[in-house]
């Protein structure tokens, strides 16, 4: 089987509308897309710019980490339509390293409390009696061991793919854009965390419905990886999808 992209892909260069991908190289101002219809001035270069994290001039760090994560949680189709693809990954990639930390700590506190309790059939097992709390720093490190290998695996297939389909995502935008995914690791990591840390307070408080309540609260967390990964690959996606037609 042929190996070639099914299309061409555009290059570098090439002006594109941002809502179908047509190539509006030579079109004049005020014009509209001749496959699609929207306005060539909605895919205007100048519509991208730096998120707010990557103008130390404009704030603070603690107000440029705050603002832009926020802007990545609660609008992502916004950040993403508007954030200009072709930067330096200097800045987006210590965006990406704070937050694949605060999120690695707070997924190995999560594993070191299931694996203590795990560990033992004991209904009145106290925190740390299996596990030693030095457990959850293991347990960290591996975390972002594993974020950080997946997330490249990720990059370089979504790489493969776009080139195959014709889509315009060199890997140095496509790492820009996961670097910036890397908010959404935050709210996963702290459900899980809050999840295993409140059920066992709840068993250290009522030690005798331990093993009732421990089934529940496995059929919890299964349904909370599976809504973690939908939740993930949705934002994944709603990244790549405004990023690829991005002229800046």
């Amino acid at each position: 089987m042929s190996q070639a992209p099914a299309t061409a892909v555009p290059e570098e260069s090439d002006w594109l509308c941002e809502g179908c991908g047509y190539v509006l190289n030579g079109l004049p101002e005020g014009g509209r897309c001749p496959e699609c219809g929207k306005p060539t001035s909605e895919s205007a270069r100048t519509l991208r710019v730096p998120p707010l994290w990557e103008r130390p001039q404009d704030a603070s760090l603690p107000v440029r980490l705050l603002s832009t994560t926020a802007d990545v949680l609660f609008t992502p189709a916004r950040f993403y339509r508007s954030l200009a693809t072709r930067g330096s990954r200097d800045a987006s990639a210590r965006f990406a390293q704070i937050h694949w930390a605060i999120a690695s700590c707070l997924f190995g506190v999560a594993a070191w409390l299931h694996f203590d309790w795990a560990s033992s059939s004991s209904s009145a097992l106290r925190i740390g009696d299996k596990v030693p709390w030095w457990g959850a720093l293991v347990l960290a490190a591996g975390a972002f061991a594993f974020l950080v290998g997946t997330i490249r695996l990720a990059a370089w297939l979504t790489n493969w793919e776009a080139t195959y389909r014709g889509y315009r995502l060199p890997l140095h935008v496509v790492q820009r854009g996961l670097d910036y995914h890397a908010a959404h690791y935050l709210p996963v990591a702290l459900a899980a965390a809050l999840t295993v840390l409140a059920f066992r307070l709840l068993v250290a408080r009522l030690p005798l419905r331990g093993i009732e309540w421990g089934m529940n609260y496995l059929y919890v967390l299964c349904g909370e990886v599976i809504l973690a990964a939908a939740y993930l690959f949705k934002t994944y996606w709603t990244a790549m999808r405004n990023m690829m037609y991005a002229s800046r």
